[in-house]
């Protein structure tokens, strides 16, 4: 019983100094503007920010659906008449036709919601 009202008593104590901490501003840099706000590829808002990342996600699915079509193109020509590897090649081959698709819709879709939505003043 004592330990118990000892801890209770060091916790109020604790918690009453709680109301005396001053906090104090910190405003940060944007991490988003390595040159300062005016510098170009400056990310200042988050329509922005969206717009930077599918650029990067279409871009990196752009390469890869290259990639594949190379592949495809490679399975076509090692095929020689090989109806497996034929049908593999053409598999490839549509898988990077629709992954290439994805990526495009993708993109507009983010440019309809941007369009609907629109930007803050």
């Amino acid at each position: 019983m004592n330990k118990k009202l000892v801890l209770l008593f060091m916790l109020f104590s604790f918690l009453g100094f709680a109301g005396f901490a001053f906090a104090q501003i910190i405003t940060l840099p944007n991490p988003l503007c390595p040159g300062g706000a005016g510098s170009p590829g400056c990310v200042q808002s988050f329509p922005d920010l969206i717009t930077v990342i599918t650029d990067y996600i279409f871009t990196l699915i752009a390469g890869l659906a290259v990639l594949m079509f190379i592949w495809a193109g490679i399975l076509f020509v090692t095929s020689a008449g090989n109806e497996g590897r034929l049908g593999s090649a053409k598999k490839a081959t549509w898988w990077a036709v629709v992954g290439t698709a994805i990526a495009i819709a993708g993109k507009g879709l983010v440019a309809v919601i941007t369009a609907v939505i629109g930007s803050p003043p």
